[in-house]
This record gives structure tokens, sequence and C-alpha cells, in this order.
């Protein structure tokens, strides 16, 4: 991709300013996301709008020389012409969603492998001199009837057209050669399963390279991501604990969360705990739902602990005038001596 294509894809000129820049490739990332947008083309559309914002990014930061546009070419690229394209590599990446929620740095490693250019995959590179089998000709004669009578083959070492041939010293005469890479990738916070991360393009050996990341996301032991991007944790709680209000430690993709419990509630909202709405966006909310556990009773001291709570509590509640229970307890009294 040129840098006139590129603003091109982002319907912008090359005097927009970096926030009118950053504000367009929102907007089309908005549009365009397969997420949100079930066209069939939404993938390509998003791999060609990051690609071409990624483009202008690195051009502007003096990373990455300015190329006007080619020319069209007027009939259909040669052979040696296909063979110089950038190659892509995909490859699927898996994140864990702590990774994917907050962004991160990965070294990513791999291999490819290519046609050989040297020998165009023949394993063969094709030499200036004279075939010597068949002396230039690209042909040897072969007897045939008893000797009495000669025809002509083609020559099996020039293949017929009469140039020497070598060894491809390039790929070890197997007319392919294996590539690898190694690439630190920074992804960002917000990245979902399915999205496809394009890497800009760089050189290994005498290539450069594109890679194209297909993201998984780990299934997660205590968090959910529903299809709303709504990062969810159910968790069970003390039935004493939460019917006390007291504190308890929330898991959050950050770490361990101090949170206060309410009697009147079993949903509580974090906000600015939970997953990005868009990739590099602002966080959402964590949305956690406690489920009060009570103990059995068949424990014998566990049901003389709750008899001495019970009787405790309720001899404080009954001196107490200002509670219902004192209150009742005054109405039952003055109905006995009735």
């Amino acid at each position: 991709m040129d840098t006139e294509e590129a603003y091109l894809a982002l319907g912008l000129d090359c005097r927009a300013s970096d926030a009118e820049l950053k504000a367009s490739w929102r907007k089309l990332v908005a549009r365009w996301h397969p997420d949100r947008n079930p066209a069939a083309d939404a993938v390509q559309r998003m791999q060609a709008i990051n690609k071409a914002y990624q483009h202008i990014r690195l051009v502007r930061e003096g990373k990455l020389a300015e190329v006007a546009a080619p020319p069209p070419p007027a009939s259909a690229p040669s052979a040696s012409q296909a063979h110089t394209q950038r190659p892509l590599c995909v490859r699927k990446v898996r994140l864990s969603l702590e990774d994917a929620c907050l962004g991160c740095i990965r070294t990513v490693r791999g291999q490819f492998s290519q046609t050989c250019p040297s020998c165009t995959g023949t394993g063969q590179r094709v030499l200036a001199s004279a075939c010597p089998t068949c002396r230039g000709k690209g042909a040897v004669r072969k007897a045939a009837l008893f000797g009495w009578l000669w025809t002509e083959e083609p020559c099996p070492n020039c293949g017929g057209d009469g140039r020497q041939r070598s060894l491809c010293d390039g790929c070890e005469a197997t007319g392919a050669q294996t590539l690898h890479y190694r690439r630190k990738v920074r992804f960002p916070g917000g990245t979902r399963e399915g999205h496809v991360l394009s890497v800009p393009a760089a050189r290994h050996g005498d290539l450069q390279v594109d890679l194209e990341l297909h993201i998984q996301v780990e299934h997660h032991p205590l968090f959910t991501l529903d299809d709303q991007g709504v990062l969810r944790c159910e968790m069970p709680v003390n039935g004493y604990a939460w019917m006390t209000e007291r504190w308890v430690d929330v898991p959050t993709p950050d770490g361990l969360q101090h949170m206060r419990l309410a009697r009147d509630a079993r949903v509580y909202r974090l906000a600015g705990k939970g997953f990005p709405a868009v990739p590099n966006g602002p966080r959402g909310d964590f949305i956690v739902r406690v489920t009060p556990v009570f103990p059995t009773l068949d424990d014998p001291q566990q049901t003389d602990l709750l008899d001495r709570l019970i009787a405790q509590s309720t001899q404080v509640a009954q001196a107490d005038v200002d509670q219902p229970l004192g209150q009742w307890a005054r109405r039952m009294a003055s109905w006995q001596l009735n």
C-alpha cells in the first residue's frame, strides 16, 4: 500500500492533521468492525483500514519512506513481477483474557516457505554458456531400429533450450526457501476473539514480509466476556459476611479489588475495571454477581454458635426501645400481663 492509497482508504488528504487522522480511523473502525458489521467483507475492510492508518503513522513518524503510487500496468504482471510481491504470512495468536483486556507486547516467532527467487522454483540456475550435453542445440540424437535410424529428443540436462544449468545454491536445489521470522508485536487493550491484526512489513533476509495475526482469546476460569463486550464474574461469598456488609476481595483483570458487600444487593458494578468497548479505548464496567452461601446446620458446634449469636443479638435488640424487637417485646409483655 502506498501513501496516496492509505489516505484514500481513510477518506482524507495529505493535509489532514493527526487529530483528523485518528478521528477518521475511529469512525471507520466503529462502522466496519466485524463484531458490529455483519457484512461479508467487514474483515477485509477492517484490515485495509488498519493497514492504511499504520502506514500513515509510520510515514509521519519518519519510520517509513513516502512512496508514490506506481502507474497502473498496461497488461497482466509478468512472472518476475509477480515474484517480487511481498509475501503475507498468516498465523494464529492465543492471548489470555487479561492480556486481551489490558494489552500486551508479545514476541511472535515462526517460519514460512517461499519459491526461491534465484531459480524461480526450478532448483537450477541458467548459465550463459551452452549446454555441454547437446552443445547448445537443445536436442540430442537417439538411435532407433538397431542403429539404422536416428531420432532427436529434447536434451534432458537443459530442457531443450540449449543453455547450461547448475544446481541453485540459494535453495540447495529444492526450489523453495524457508525463512524464520521473529517480531515484537504490540496487541492493544480491547483485542477480542476473531480480531485480525495487520503488522507493518519488516525485512527478513532479502524479503519484506507482512504478518497477519488472527486473535484467539483463551477461556478464563473466573471471567466471562459476553457478546456485548461486558466482562462478568460470578463468585460465592459467605452468607454472614453478606448479611453484615463486610469487605471481600474480588478478582479483576488488574488483580484483587476490595469491595464492600450490601445485604440488599447481589449484583455490583466496578467502574473502569471491565473490557474496552473498542481497541485502545476506555475500559467499561466490570459486573460482579455474588451468591451468598450459608453453612449447613448439621455441625453441632455451628448450631451452638448460631444459637448464642441469636440470643445475644435478640437481647441487645430487645433492650433498645427504638428497635422493632424491643417494641415488640414490650407489647408482648403488656399483653401477657392482661
